[in-house]
């Protein structure tokens, strides 16, 4: 961690400020429904099942159109209707008061790879503390490359080795901050609490909420 003394924070957003399946679960009823628009094939229930049980998050469209016998050339628009879904998002129960307390003594900034991370923290109603945003799914880099933790602890104004960064995916948050010198810390739940932080991409320090995470801020500050 470098010894220096914190005074930014940096958060992962998706699975860290707020439960993102909730996003998922609301995205593909609205591809589902998108689906059954242009096809007349009702698949909701399957494309649930195949993201949510059986784990296909990456293709969960071209999984389910091939086991229906559908062709792949809809997945453009199902992606589209995903990330178009407007349902209500509701953060972790400590996030904004863990977001507020902070704000009193740290710059705040918030690094997500996920698509329209704008709206969502806005939709989350949690934007109003956080002075800086990237979402690298809007520029040619990702949170495996260095850029983004730069960039922010330069927008925030502080040196890389005083801004914290707060995530919950091990091996895509930890990496890069870690090469950084950057205190890192995990919060251990969600849909990645049970990964298995290995070398590089372990933390300094894991929690299992956000409202410890100001405790553990300033016992990186004591040492």
């Amino acid at each position: 961690m470098g010894g220096s003394t914190v005074r930014a924070v940096a958060f992962d957003l998706d699975g860290t400020l707020f439960d993102d399946r909730q996003y998922a679960r609301a995205g593909l009823i609205n591809a589902g429904g998108e689906l059954r628009r242009r096809t007349g094939v009702a698949l909701t229930e399957e494309l649930l099942s195949a993201y949510f049980r059986d784990g296909h998050r990456e293709a969960t469209f071209d999984v389910v159109l091939s086991a229906a016998g559908l062709a792949d050339d809809h997945v453009p628009a199902l992606v589209s209707a995903y990330h178009d879904n407007d349902a209500p998002l509701v953060p972790y129960r400590d996030a904004a008061g863990t977001l507020e307390t902070l704000a009193t003594d740290y710059r705040l900034g918030v690094i997500t790879g996920g698509t329209n991370g704008r709206e969502k923290l806005s939709r989350l109603d949690l934007d109003g503390p956080v002075e800086e945003i990237i979402v690298t799914a809007e520029r040619p880099d990702s949170k495996r490359a260095p850029e983004p933790f730069v960039e922010m602890a330069e927008r925030l104004g502080v040196p890389e080795r005083s801004m914290a960064f707060v995530g919950d995916r091990p091996g895509l948050d930890f990496p890069q901050p870690n090469r950084l010198e950057m205190p890192t810390v995990r919060v251990m739940r969600g849909r990645y609490a049970d990964a298995v932080a290995r070398n590089g991409a372990t933390p300094d320090a894991a929690v299992e909420s956000l409202d410890a995470v100001p405790e553990v801020l300033a016992r990186f500050d004591g040492q």
